[in-house]
Formats: C-alpha cells, structure tokens, sequence
C-alpha cells in the first residue's frame, strides 16, 4: 500500500466485495453523483481481515430523474435492489432511508446507498481520499473522520477497525483534521488509548 497526496495505491487484484463497490460507484460516476465509501468496508479495503456483508455509501442528494437513470443503469449492469425495487428508489433515499443494491438474485453482499443527513456525512463527501485499486478507483471519506467515528460506535469491533486505520495511515494522517472531530465526537479517552495501544 502506498499513500501519496490525496491518493492511495493498492497493489492486490480485487476481491469479489471490491468488484461489487468498483462496479456500482462506476455506475455513480457515470451518472454524476457526488458519493463517498465509508464505514467497515474502508478497513476491509485497507487490509484488515474481517467479514462485512454491506458496503455504506453516502451520495449527494439528487432528484428523481437522476434517481430513475440511476436505477435503470444499475439494472442494465446486472444489480437489482434485494430489499425493494430500484425503481422506488427516490422515495426511499428522500426518506433519508437506505437503498441496498446486490448483483441480481444475491441479498448479500450488497451496497447500501444512502443520502447525507448530517455534517459528518457532508464532510465525507467533501474530504475525499482516493484510492486506485490496481487500474480502478474510487473514493472513501476521509481517513481522519473514519477513525474519530469509529471510536465515537463505541464497540470492540470499531475500535479495532479505528487502531487498524490509525496503523497504516499514521504517517500520512493529519491530526489537526483527526483531532478537532475526536473533540466533537467527545472520544478523547479512547482516541488516547488508541495511541497508546
């Protein structure tokens, strides 16, 4: 893995969960939508071993007829929505709920798509790293607020996904971004027990 200003490079062929990701935020790409990985699938994609069935992405809101190319790109590339039909899929995401997108006729894994609802996920979208998985790419939230987030879940699991994170990005972290959201996430104690583990 290497970093460099604003971009991670993966030298590994993708897993069939990478696949998945890579083929539906092309789709996000070629229909314009502003979007960002986030959650358990950037620790997964970074090297940590562990299961994930659902990759989280948060997008920019977007209207109905964006939302209906959408679903029927996504339709045309082999998905389908296992939980709804994606045809619905605006009335869902307007509802600040969730769409899940699985290749056809598999539940999981599969890709929830969900619209920004708050700062933390606005500033996902504006603070991109992106990261080239051999030729492909694609983009994650910034490192520095999926670790300050994952302190704040408050589980054994995301405090490993947090120390794994902080691990292999520690030279390239900018603590004056990863600080100020530790603050106003109010995890301090275990952001220091993170450093000191």
């Amino acid at each position: 893995m290497e970093f460099t200003d604003g971009e991670v490079r993966i030298q590994r062929s993708p897993s069939e969960l990478d696949r998945l990701v890579l083929d539906v935020v092309s789709v996000l790409d070629d229909v314009g939508v502003e979007y960002a990985v986030v959650s358990g699938y950037v620790v997964v994609l970074f090297g940590r071993t562990r299961a994930t069935e659902d990759v989280d992405v948060i997008t920019e809101r977007f209207d109905a007829d964006t939302a209906a190319g959408l679903a029927d790109r996504l339709a045309r590339e082999g998905f389908w929505g296992p939980a709804m039909p994606l045809e619905t899929s605006y009335e869902t995401l307007a509802d600040d709920l969730p769409v899940r997108i699985a290749e056809d006729g598999h539940r999981v894994p599969n890709v929830e798509l969900e619209f920004a609802t708050d700062e933390y996920d606005r500033s996902s979208l504006r603070e991109t790293l992106t990261v080239r998985l051999g030729d492909e790419t694609l983009r994650v939230g910034s490192l520095e607020l999926r670790i300050a987030y994952k302190l704040h879940m408050d589980t054994p699991k995301d405090f490993e996904d947090a120390l794994y994170l902080h691990e292999v990005a520690e030279p390239t972290l900018n603590t004056a971004k990863l600080e100020p959201f530790v603050d106003e996430l109010d995890v301090r104690d275990a952001y220091d027990r993170l450093r000191n583990a």
